[in-house]
Formats: C-alpha cells, structure tokens, sequence
C-alpha cells in the first residue's frame, strides 16, 4: 500500500479559454472527455499490487489490467524520460499543482501518475498493477475503457497524458484574450519570437519546456495568391509513411513538409477574397524541443474500415541530425534514440510493447506489461515502431 498526502482542491475560477490550435494533434478526437473534480480526501490509499524483487531501477514492468498494454507502453516510455521522472521522483510537481485550471483534471492525473514513476524507479518491485492511474484515464476518457473487439491507440492515449500532465501543472493561473498580428508582414524570427511569448502566457509547465517545437504553417491562396502565416506549437510530430514497402524516416521528414493542396470541403477561407478557396498549405519544423516525439502514421481509414501498415521504416538509434529539416533555429545537438512505443500484430489482435534505454547501466530493455527483458540494440529497429523517443539532451538517471 502506497500512502500519499494531498492538499484540498481549490473551487475553480471561471477564466476564458484559450485559443489552442488542435491541428496538428490526431485527427480522430476523442469525445465524452468529462471534466470532473474528484471529491475532496485528505489522503489515499493506493493498491498498486507489487509483486516484490529488485529488478533495479526502471526495471519494473507494469501489469496489463485488461487491454491495458498500450497504457503500458508509453508510461515506460515517459518513465525513460528521466527528466521528467526527476521531476515527479523529487516532488516538484506538488507545488506546480493547478486545481484552478478548467482545462485540468483537478490534479488527478498528475498525483496518479506521480505514483507510477516513484514505484517504477524504487528498484523494489518486479512489476506493479497502475490501476488507480488507469481508473482515472476511464473517469475521463470512457473509451479507453473497451475491451474485447475494440483497437486503443497509444498515440491517443499519449496525448490525453501529455495534454492531462500540462494542465494539471500549468503554472499560468491568469488567461486574458490575445490578439494575433499578422505574421506574414514580420520576418520570421520576429513572428516566430512573439508566436512563442504568447504561447508561453497560457502554458508554462514541465511538458512545455522538455517536449514542445513549433510549427511554421503557410497558406497560399490559389486565386488572389495571399498567404496567411502562424507558428503552433507541438508536443510531438505525426509523420506520413511515404511507402508500402520500405522506408527511411528521412523520407518521412520530407513528406511530412510537403506542400498539400486544400480543395473541396478542405478549401481555406481567404481573408483577402472574403470567401473560401483552394489553396495550398506548407508546414515547416521551425524550432524542435530538447525531447522530440516521432509518430509514425501506421493507422489509416479505408472506407468505413480502420487498416494497418506494416511498413518496415528505418530509424537511427544515435546522432539523428535534424538540422535540414529546421527552418529556424538549428543550434540542436544530435538526437539520441531512448525508446519506443511498439505496435504488433493487427487492429483486430494487436499488442504494444515498449523498447527503453536504461539510464543507469545504458543496456536495452524490453516491456512487454508485467514482463522486461533484456534486448540488444540490434533487434531495437523494426516493423512494430509506432511512436520514437529521441533526446538531443544528456538524461542522467534521476
């Protein structure tokens, strides 16, 4: 049993909210997200079932709690993160904690998941049973909750943690309206600077400073040839798979830049024209975080069916140099490969594993729930990659 002492939720104040660009996050939403404070408790007894054995540090597996294994793969993988482990492994996020935030979860994903980490960085245990973090992804989003029949996306479910994880921390307790300028009559450094200051002025947290880039997004009018600027931000990248067969993440970067026609029900208002029209929309990598998360686009709809591909993409493990692809600042060092969220098999009897760098003896791991393995860095790259972890910062183990 896990004791843990928590501070009385604030009732929340009413605040206006954002303007968020969701553009570049997965385009199927996920709906009935309820927003629900939990009662207020002093403290919480927390179950998390260990089965006891030093392992060593991040060498516990976590055990699949019924279809749970794609929950699995990406805390193992965020647990690899050290610098994010350090912060929760050291209590620092207890005095972050925004109960105010309407766009939080009242703390709740941030204290259970904070759970996690301690327990998986103990060295105590061989693996633990993260059913009260699991219980809180349900209470917020139902759909992870299907089991038999039902395909879940670690993807989805890594930006329900990493949006889960930033409100609950987010240090920005006041949010007033912000009125864009035009970007497209300042120079880039400029706009992408005042882009990112007011990206800042609503979300200040840990997840901003370790996993967020930004965008450059251009759009061409086809008729009056106006173009429109902004600089997003992202959390992780989404990239095309170019081919069928084989491939290299390369080619990937590149497709992802491409220039794409917006035509039809995708046609763009023009503010110059005063109607919609067919244009042309670029997005560039302007600035990449310290912590780059790559999502290979495996899932696909193909008429009312969900299909898979299987595409063998080919990935670095060490010195991924990303500066061909940067627009802006290019002052990066090379990115290193930590870990890997694994998807195999099909939609309808699939399976995610976690492939992770242990920061202590720097040895290869494989976490397959409940299990961990050791594995060689040879058999790191294959067919399953769904989701890369890359660092261009030393993470030391916390």
């Amino acid at each position: 049993m896990v004791m843990e002492e928590e501070s009385r939720p604030v009732p929340a104040a009413p605040a206006a909210k954002p303007a968020f660009d969701r553009s570049t996050k997965p385009s199927e939403r996920l709906t009935n997200i309820q927003h629900q404070v939990r009662p207020v408790t002093i403290s919480r007894m927390r179950n998390l079932a260990p089965v006891y054995g030093s392992m060593g540090r991040s060498r516990t597996g976590l055990k699949n709690l019924g279809n749970t294994c794609f929950m699995n793969s990406v805390v193992q993988c965020l647990s690899a993160t050290t610098l994010l482990a350090q912060y929760f492994i050291n209590d620092n996020y207890v005095t972050h904690i925004n109960r105010r935030n309407p766009l939080g979860r009242g703390g709740e994903v941030v204290e259970e998941f904070a759970v996690v980490i301690k327990a998986l960085w103990s060295g105590q245990y061989r693996s633990i049973s993260p059913r009260d973090l699991r219980d809180t992804v349900y209470k917020y989003v139902p759909e992870f909750r299907k089991h038999m029949g039902h395909h879940h996306d670690s993807q989805e479910f890594l930006l329900f943690l990493m949006d889960g994880l930033h409100e609950d921390v987010n240090q920005v307790t006041k949010r007033e309206y912000i009125e864009e300028p035009d970007y497209a009559k300042m120079a880039d450094e400029e706009a992408s600077r005042i882009s990112w200051a007011n990206h800042k002025r609503f979300n200040r947290s840990v997840i901003v400073e370790l996993f967020q880039g930004q965008f450059k997004s251009t759009i061409r009018c086809l008729t009056c040839h106006h173009q429109s600027v902004k600089f997003d931000s992202f959390t992780f990248l989404t990239l095309p798979i170019p081919s069928s067969g084989r491939t290299h993440l390369k080619d990937c970067l590149a497709n992802f830049s491409k220039p794409e026609k917006m035509t039809g029900d995708d046609a763009v208002y023009c503010s110059r024209c005063k109607a919609k029209r067919n244009s042309v929309k670029t997005i560039l990598l302007w600035k990449l975080p310290p912590v780059l998360l790559i999502c290979l686009k495996r899932f696909y709809h193909e008429g009312m069916w969900r299909q898979k591909l299987q595409t063998m993409v080919e990935y670095p493990l060490s010195d991924m140099d990303m500066s061909s692809f940067t627009l802006g600042p290019r002052n990066r060092n090379p990115y290193n490969l930590f870990a890997v969220s694994n998807h195999t098999g099909t939609l309808d009897g699939g399976h995610y594993t976690a492939y992770c760098k242990n920061a202590v003896n720097k040895r290869w791991y494989k976490f397959d729930d409940h299990e961990v393995y050791d594995v060689s860095a040879g058999n790191i790259k294959s067919s399953a990659a769904y989701i890369l972890f890359y660092t261009s910062i030393d993470l030391p183990p916390p």
